[in-house]
């Protein structure tokens, strides 16, 4: 990315809340903003989902308040998130001078106004794109222990632990790369799982309301689509009653189980999972549908619109 020397820049990412991925680009693309010598920082106004565990994060990482002189002065950097209807309404797009996700379907809108710093392209992380930039500015060594970590709890939980569909050579490469740098082994990996399920059960009405996506004019799926990614799902369906109970309208929720390697949908609309069902090939019964592979809410949208 190109940059510009004294300015002020802001790294943040969508309105509605963070995830792993979107936490762990803002710190540590701000971290390598600052060893550059600019003057950078991340904020957010969003609540961190369940993905984002305590263990992982360190007080004033992010901001949750942007000081006024910054918010008058500011360009600001977008990871995680290309949808300008995601983003905080406060964002002017005028002042926006760089994106870096994963998430395609708006390359030629960001192109058309920033040019080559629309780094927009189908990974498994956005953290992937990131530590690309670490690599280009050969400061990859100089990252902190801690930032490092994140990245790579970002790629474990976007790839399903490097199992999904989505993962690239790249993304499994700049795992690997990272993990050597952290010190980080299966047996750390195996831990961020079991800290997130913890955290997920604790306050699961919170984790589903925290992860939901609103999904426009899509054939097939409905209009809010909430996504839990746990070691062991069989913990939560157990919990359907009491879920059923905090979504209104037409919903579904896509519960991907580790342990077992596969997706459960948990739709109650009669229309939506015909179409589930016939898409991707199984039957629903009492509104729940076992698929046997892990499927991540990006991919389903993906297969949905024909991609």
């Amino acid at each position: 990315m190109s940059v510009t020397i004294n300015k002020k820049y802001i790294v943040t990412a969508g309105a509605n809340y963070l995830d792993i991925d979107a936490y762990a680009c803002m710190v540590a693309l701000a971290e390598l903003l600052q060893l550059q010598g600019q003057d950078a920082i991340a904020w957010s106004a969003a609540a961190c989902n369940y993905s984002v565990c305590p263990s992982l994060v360190a007080e004033s990482q992010i901001l949750s308040k942007l000081p006024k002189d910054r918010a008058a002065q500011g360009r600001y950097i977008i990871v995680d998130v290309s949808d300008p209807d995601y983003l905080q309404k406060t964002i002017p797009l005028d002042d926006v001078v760089a994106v870096y996700d994963h998430h395609v379907g708006f390359e030629h809108y960001w192109e058309s106004r920033i040019g080559e710093n629309a780094r927009i392209e189908f990974l498994g992380a956005a953290a992937t794109l990131i530590y690309r930039e670490w690599k280009q500015a050969g400061l990859q060594d100089k990252m902190s222990r801690s930032a490092a970590r994140l990245l790579i709890a970002a790629i474990l939980d976007n790839t399903l632990n490097l199992t999904s569909a989505n993962t690239t050579e790249e993304d499994a490469e700049t795992f690997r790369a990272l993990c050597a740098h952290a010190g980080v082994d299966e047996v750390w990996c195996a831990a961020y799982f079991s800290e997130v399920q913890a955290g997920v059960e604790k306050d699961l009405r919170n984790a589903l309301l925290n992860d939901t996506k609103t999904v426009r004019d899509n054939p097939v799926l409905p209009p809010k689509v909430a996504q839990l990614c746990v070691w062991d799902a069989e913990r939560i369906l157990c919990r359907l009653p009491e879920i059923r109970g905090w979504f209104e309208d037409r919903w579904m929720l896509n519960l991907i189980d580790l342990q077992h390697r596969c997706s459960w949908f948990v739709c109650d609309d009669l229309q939506y999972q015909n179409k589930l069902g016939h898409l991707f090939g199984v039957p629903f019964e009492k509104g729940v549908a076992k698929l046997p592979a892990p499927w991540l809410r990006k991919e389903i949208i993906k297969k949905t619109i024909g991609g």
